[in-house]
């Protein structure tokens, strides 16, 4: 009698361990992966829309006169630019935080959608390069990995992805921008 129940034991030992497989190839497909330098996360297209304004899926970077700048001006790491809905329209000195706009994943930039973002905690030393190598939409910061990660980690995001001009101010889901007077 054994040996009947023998091979269930392993039919069912075998079962067992394809659903854990399956369970472990899916819980890494969901995980977020860094996009390597010049590459778009997939994780980054929102549509905007309604109001008046324009509907913006990211696509700040036509629509900014000169190249906006990153600063670190009280809690806010703001980013500034003369930006206009629409090619066309009058430009509009505007700004938006960008702290809510991402979050820090592992040492990795990602865009989140309900402005609750908060990875100026985790990164610092951010900044849009001036390099050749580079466009000047990216933003690089330097993010740790895990908490208390002395050396962290550097990372670079498409900006132009995720933040979007409209009506005619700065922004990202969950984090509208606003006029500089």
């Amino acid at each position: 009698m054994q040996l009947q129940s023998l091979p269930r034991i392993i039919t069912i030992g075998a079962g067992f361990l394809s659903y854990i497989q399956l369970v472990v190839t899916a819980a890494a497909v969901a995980l977020p992966v860094q996009p390597e330098v010049g590459q778009s996360s997939p994780y980054a297209l929102v549509t905007r829309g309604g109001g008046g304004g324009s509907s913006i899926e990211g696509g700040y970077y036509n629509l900014c006169h000169y190249y906006p700048t990153i600063s670190k001006i009280e809690n806010q790491l703001r980013m500034t630019g003369q930006c206009a809905s629409n090619q066309t329209g009058p430009l509009q000195n505007t700004a938006v935080d960008l702290n809510p706009c991402y979050t820090n994943i592992d040492g990795g930039l990602f865009p989140v959608t309900d402005g609750k973002g908060d990875f100026t905690k985790s990164c610092g030393e951010c900044h849009i390069p001036i390099d050749a190598k580079v466009p000047p939409k990216w933003m690089r910061c330097v993010c740790e990995r895990f908490a208390g990660d002395k050396e962290g980690k550097e990372t670079e995001v498409d900006l132009d992805q995720h933040i979007h001009v409209f009506e005619d101010k700065l922004g990202c889901p969950g984090a509208e921008g606003f006029v500089l007077t």
